[in-house]
């Protein structure tokens, strides 16, 4: 058997391998072969692209104790080809003992690492493989995806740029770095980082949707409209794409075929289809049942809860009743931003004499003045930024933390991976994200009887809180500017009812337009105020107004400006006048704070209904309308009636010191019943369910 291996060997390395097969062939056949003929057969068959006979004959070598390390390596290629990315760090690290650290065999265990995403052995791997050979691009480039996948974002944008600095014309590279500088605030130079990698690879589909997803951060909507339509030609059948681009066609007010091509995408989200993200939703008419199936195939495909090497938080025993409940904020927006607007004075509000306070700031950019005034209401104020999901869920299991509160849902700079690995027993969905998350790791939606009425629970996946009132936190300190400039310098008529709508663009839908547009022909003299957006979004909305008989000069523009500011120039407005399918929320209680009369009409949904849960809370029932109908004429009626809008104006001066939507204190306290009562339910061994706040005595 001896010389007959020595035979095999001499024709293998001759490249005479139709000598060599045969004699391998009878060498195997007989007990107790050598693990080298194994390997070599092993070898030709791989060489004829024979994997799986290949992989047969790697893992008999295996299996023998003279084995070598070249055959495990090869095994763990093979392995790795295969999608068995478990089995091949086994083979990888069997490898690594037999012949000691070597750059092949580090490098593959960390890409297997990699593809299972175990990102921090992935880089580990990478460490020692980088010791090795510094100057492999191949490794760079991969070591830099692995700390991206840890947000280590800094370590990851060195590496891609050492890569680079070796093979310039590695495309993939620069589009992962442009990625990363997204991520990193520094969206200008991820553009330029994306244009270098598309020169290179213009059919680059990952980069082409990066360079989307960018422009769109960069609220640069044309051009992001624009660069998702030609990924449409390039990848048509890419996850989440119709969303995308009906989402960014609404912000642009596009509306031709509207109608039609929200009928064909809810439908195929309604089947379960990866087309739409649960926020390129929130302006179309969906019904809540079609929201949810949203969510769900979203979360479950994207963000699935995660196993973790530690014990679930969920597992872990209750606290001890006798310390603060200790309850965390977890937010990319704890700045001057909607969400801290909304929030800033609840954190100052709350009880430090029973419960411990905690922020987790997901954001990676510079603070600003609402920031600070935000961290300082904390008892801890942690910037995670830098940390993996996975990071960042342990540190807060470390820390004891009862209930973590996501206040980003599915918004811009979302983290839902952070609640996938339960950062605490209790999770919360709270008002960043106007509905439900569609996963089975956040406990609750904190609500009112408004957004969710009884008999809809099964529409959520979390347990429904209802706080009394309102579900919404205001802050009662906001400032609003002595002065401002006149009517006529914001572009406003000295005289004639001002209709204002200060919504984001793709909440402006046809169906609403048409209304709007009735009023001002009936009304004279009206103007309607909407927010800017791009010169091409008011240029398709003034021709709009056009096509249904109303001049283009009657839509007037309000820049955006400081809060402060902003506020106070809707003391020139008549009345607010609501969209449908997503109402104002921010901007409604703003405009009630401004002492501005708002119009809403109540839909089906979440986000359709937190006007009326806000009007309600203030006091101003008769504001809400249940049909357009409704909404139309009482509009109408507003509009021509000046004292009776000067009597909503004097009850909103009078009143809104004392009215419940601006009562932060109390607002605190029904939000810390709740927590209370999430908690207690648990300490009794019980699973979460829904729960009903009472109010506080008057």
């Amino acid at each position: 058997m001896d010389a007959q291996l020595a035979w095999a060997e001499r024709y293998f390395r001759l490249g005479q391998m139709k000598s060599a097969e045969p004699l391998l062939r009878q060498i195997v056949a007989k007990p107790n072969s050598p693990s080298k003929a194994y390997e070599l057969l092993a070898y030709i068959c791989g060489n004829r692209g024979e994997m799986e006979a290949c992989e047969e004959y790697l893992t008999k070598a295996s299996k023998l104790s003279k084995c070598s390390p070249e055959c495990l390596f090869y095994l763990g290629r093979v392995q790795l080809q295969s999608g068995r990315a478990r089995e091949a760090t086994t083979s990888f690290e069997r490898s690594l003992k037999v012949a000691g650290d070597y750059f092949e065999a580090l490098h593959e265990l960390g890409v297997a690492y990699a593809a299972l995403h175990e990102d921090e052995r992935a880089v580990a791997a990478f460490r020692r493989a980088e010791r090795k050979n510094p100057r492999s691009p191949l490794l760079l480039h991969n070591l830099a995806n692995a700390l991206t996948g840890l947000e280590h974002f800094n370590e990851a944008l060195d590496c891609y740029d050492r890569a680079l600095a070796l093979e310039p014309d590695r495309a993939a590279a620069w589009g992962d770095r442009g990625s990363v500088l997204t991520r990193l605030g520094r969206g200008v130079e991820a553009l330029q980082s994306y244009d270098r990698a598309l020169a290179l690879d213009p059919g680059n589909v990952a980069v082409l949707e990066d360079h989307a997803t960018s422009l769109l951060a960069l609220r640069r909507y044309p051009e992001a409209l624009a660069a998702y339509e030609t990924l449409a030609k390039v990848a048509p059948d890419r996850d989440y794409l119709p969303g995308h681009l009906l989402h960014l066609r609404m912000r642009e007010c596009l509306w031709q075929d509207w109608e039609r091509d929200v009928e064909e995408l809810l439908a195929r989200v309604g089947q379960g289809e990866r087309v739409a993200t649960p926020f390129s939703l929130m302006g179309t008419p969906a019904d809540a049942a079609t929201l949810l199936a949203c969510a769900r195939t979203f979360a479950e495909s994207r963000y699935p809860a995660r196993d973790n090497d530690e014990p679930a938080a969920a597992d872990v025993l209750p606290g001890d009743a006798t310390r603060k409940l200790r309850i965390a904020y977890f937010s990319a927006d704890f700045r001057n931003h909607a969400t801290s607007q909304l929030m800033a004075r609840l954190f100052e509000c709350h009880d430090h004499t029973r419960f411990e306070w905690f922020g987790y700031s997901l954001d990676r950019g510079e603070g600003d003045e609402l920031g600070r005034r935000v961290s300082e209401a904390f008892d801890h104020f942690i910037e995670v930024g830098d940390r993996s999901d996975a990071e960042i869920a342990a540190m807060a299991r470390e820390a004891g933390i009862d209930i973590a509160v996501d206040l980003n849902g599915f918004t811009q700079g979302f983290r839902a991976g952070i609640f996938a690995s339960r950062a605490a027993p209790l999770q919360v969905n709270y008002l960043g994200f106007p509905g439900t998350m569609g996963c089975t790791y956040m406990d609750y939606l904190i609500a009112d009887p408004r957004l969710i009425r009884s008999g809809e629970e099964a529409l959520y996946t979390e347990k429904v809180v209802r706080l009394p009132e309102s579900y919404q936190a205001n802050d009662n300190t906001k400032r609003i500017a002595e002065s401002m400039p006149s009517r006529e310098a914001m572009g406003l008529p000295a005289q004639g009812v001002v209709f204002a709508c200060f919504n984001n663009s793709f909440k402006l839908t046809p169906d609403v337009f048409d209304v709007w547009m009735r009023l001002l022909r009936d009304v004279p003299s009206s103007v309607l105020w909407l927010l800017a957006g791009s010169d091409s979004m008011q240029a398709r909305i003034a021709a709009e107004a056009e096509a249904r008989g109303v001049a283009s000069e009657r839509i007037v523009w309000a820049s955006r400006a400081p809060l402060a500011d902003h506020l106070a120039r809707h003391a020139h407005a008549d009345l607010f006048l609501d969209t449908f399918h997503c109402n104002a929320h921010t901007t409604c209680s703003d405009a009630l704070w401004a002492g501005l009369p708002v119009l809403t009409l109540a839909g089906s949904t979440f986000p359709a209904r937190v006007a009326s849960s806000l009007l309600y809370a203030a006091g101003f029932p008769e504001l809400v309308a249940h049909s357009v109908a409704d909404y139309e004429a009482a509009a109408r009626r507003l509009a021509i009636n000046p004292e009776e809008r000067a009597g909503l104006r004097e009850r909103l001066r009078v009143e809104r010191d004392r009215m419940p939507l601006f009562d932060t204190p109390r607002f605190a306290r029904h939000i810390e019943a709740a927590y209370e009562a999430m908690t207690e339910r648990r300490r009794n061994g019980l699973e979460p369910d829904h729960l009903w706040i009472e109010a506080l005595p008057t």
